[in-house]
């Protein structure tokens, strides 16, 4: 995490972390089709067992009285139909379920609005009320030297860091000042890590996590997702929530 810091030159960063209340239009509660498609096998069943049953009276009216119908064979029938019906009732009380859990899915889901992320990737959003940068990298291997740089949104570079040359996770403390010691605009930014190994041939690639805001909150294939700054993502793909 990075230490606060306040701008000198008309920059305005806060010195206090806030609360954000910033709500979006994105957040949904996604709902599943299989309710609608369990009324629709009722209403289905209803008519099938009401034609059965025309059906049996009509051949009941007009049997032989001398040869009978079997009275097993409509038995077994009305047996499916019995079965059938305690399938479709326990799917109706699953979808209710279902329903119940997606709705507390989603509610603890809003929770996530206007929260700082952490995700693996290089490129991140500074704005005028952000009061921390969580920045990290990580290391599968020992390297000789590490360069940590700040590239604005045109590649070009802002700020050279030192980095940890060992193995692990390490976190990437920057105030928001650029090589010359003047605090940069808010806007869109990219870390990026270069790992020098002993040998020259060997090549060590280091993986990066960023942050973002969660301005929005959706669902799609059944997976919950984030909108970090404008950008969907799957909230698997949170690594830390600030």
């Amino acid at each position: 995490m990075t230490t606060t810091t306040s701008a000198t030159d008309g920059l305005n960063w806060n010195t206090s972390k806030q609360s954000t209340t910033k709500t979006s239009d994105k957040a949904d509660v996604s709902t599943s089709g299989t309710a609608s498609d369990t009324s629709v096998a009722i209403k289905g069943l209803g008519n099938n067992f009401n034609t059965f049953l025309k059906l049996l009276t009509t051949q009941m009216q007009n049997q032989d009285p001398t040869k009978p119908m079997d009275t097993n064979e409509m038995t077994q029938q009305l047996v499916q139909f019995a079965g059938i019906e305690q399938s479709i009732g326990t799917n109706s009380r699953l979808d209710k379920l279902l329903a119940m859990q997606q709705s507390a899915t989603a509610s603890s889901n809003l929770s996530y609005l206007g929260k700082t992320v952490s995700f693996e990737g290089t490129g991140f959003t500074l704005n005028k009320d952000t009061v921390e940068t969580p920045l990290s990298y990580s290391l599968d291997t020992a390297a000789k030297t590490v360069n940590v740089k700040i590239l604005d949104s045109t590649g070009k570079l802002i700020r050279t860091l030192p980095g940890d040359a060992t193995t692990g996770k390490h976190q990437v403390t920057w105030d928001y000042k650029d090589n010359d010691g003047q605090f940069v605009q808010p806007g869109a930014y990219k870390l990026s890590v270069a790992a020098i190994a002993e040998d020259p041939k060997t090549v060590i690639v280091a993986k990066t996590s960023v942050f973002g805001r969660v301005d929005g909150v959706g669902s799609q294939n059944g997976e919950t997702t984030l909108s970090v700054d404008g950008k969907d993502m799957p909230l698997s793909d949170i690594t830390a929530v600030f």
